[in-house]
């Protein structure tokens, strides 16, 4: 069987929070808002994988070494082609960047199809946009402290993503130039 497959981050509760009131405020009949459950970071999206590259991939994600880190979403963007709405970083965060790179070199050597766009960490709030919303918004601080991989089902009213796995990521948790001890 074939899965619809994805290496992202979850967020807090707290993150979710703030993103749910951002999606709230910018909710209007022209937009389908992503529901609160299905908000992630995607780091690597993988496609529809049978059960033998899942089983590889998991098995090469427990090799990853990355760092703890936190992402700092200063923008709301739009996408036009797509037609997304989303939240988008106007730093790079290069612990974010070493992650996506580590899992995207691994589906790779295990023969996955990627888009090959450059990285960019973003947060979909909103599909099917028309047009820009503009809002003010204070930063939303999105802490990763570990990567999942995810699974996209499709269910009665839309899609559903689920945690497969969770992996630990280590050390400190950096914010930008503030950075934090764990506990």
């Amino acid at each position: 069987m074939m899965k619809r497959l994805f290496f992202g981050l979850e967020p807090i509760d707290e993150t979710r929070e703030r993103c749910t009131s951002i999606i709230q405020a910018i909710a209007n009949g022209a937009n389908q808002p992503v529901p609160a459950a299905n908000l992630h970071v995607t780091l690597v999206f993988l496609g529809l994988l049978d059960a033998a590259k899942e089983s590889a991939l998991l098995e090469d994600a427990a090799t990853v070494a990355c760092a703890k880190t936190a992402i700092i979403f200063d923008q709301l963007s739009y996408w036009q082609k797509p037609g997304i709405l989303c939240l988008a970083a106007s730093d790079t965060v290069p612990e974010l960047l070493s992650l996506a790179g580590q899992l995207t070199a691994l589906a790779k050597r295990r023969g996955v199809t990627l888009d090959g766009r450059p990285y960019q960490a973003h947060v979909t709030l909103a599909r099917k946009a028309k047009h820009p919303v503009g809002l003010a918004f204070g930063p939303v601080i999105w802490p990763a402290d570990t990567f999942c991989l995810f699974e996209s089902c499709s269910v009665e009213n839309g899609v559903e993503y689920r945690v497969l796995k969770r992996w630990p990521m280590a050390g400190q948790v950096a914010i930008g130039s503030l950075v934090r001890p764990t506990p």
